[in-house]
């Protein structure tokens, strides 16, 4: 037993190291704590072989064949995805997001119907993720390569002041003082 801040943690205890191995392995998904874990596990242990072979089968094919757009960095069966496909889509708006979920929130609400631009995430020191880590460098070469046409960029607030900056820094960088 560990204390912890008034807090006891008791250990798990497995009757089987394979059931203590799917348990560690989906315990390693965000927001799946052990025992939530194993009430997963049990619960695939009690389907047919085939649905969790199904499972695993869609799992793997997902990390081998998923591909991100080669326009805008989302997640897509084909190098482009069907939104940059669309030639319907209003080619002068730009929607900069963080990740695919915001997408997917704001095509839900079929209220946008301009293109995006996936960043991949956000600046986290604290877990490590710098602005490498991210697709500003692109954007940045998007955005200068797109100087025609007036772009309405809608971006999350955290995003606007960094972005802001290192498209300065790009474009200064340009420019002998």
């Amino acid at each position: 037993m560990v204390c912890v801040k008034n807090c006891i943690f008791i250990p798990m205890e497995f009757s089987s190291k394979l059931l203590e191995n799917a348990v560690n392995e989906m315990s390693q998904l965000p927001g799946i704590g052990k025992r939530t874990a194993l009430r997963l596990v049990l619960h695939l242990l009690r389907q047919e072989a085939s649905q969790t072979t199904d499972l695993a089968a869609a799992l793997v094919h997902l990390k081998t064949e998923i591909k991100y757009c080669s326009n805008c960095f989302g997640i897509s069966d084909t190098n482009q995805c069907h939104i940059c496909a669309n030639s319907k889509r209003d080619q002068s708006l730009l929607c900069v997001v963080e990740d695919i979920r915001d997408i997917m929130a704001i095509e839900n609400t079929s209220q946008y119907n301009g293109l995006y631009f996936v960043l991949g995430g956000k600046i986290s020191p604290m877990e490590g993720i710098g602005p490498g880590d991210l697709n500003i460098a692109p954007l940045v070469e998007k955005l200068i390569q797109s100087l025609a046409p007036i772009y309405e960029i809608v971006l999350r607030p955290f995003v606007v002041v960094f972005l802001l900056g290192c498209m300065m820094g790009i474009l200064m960088s340009n420019f002998v003082l």
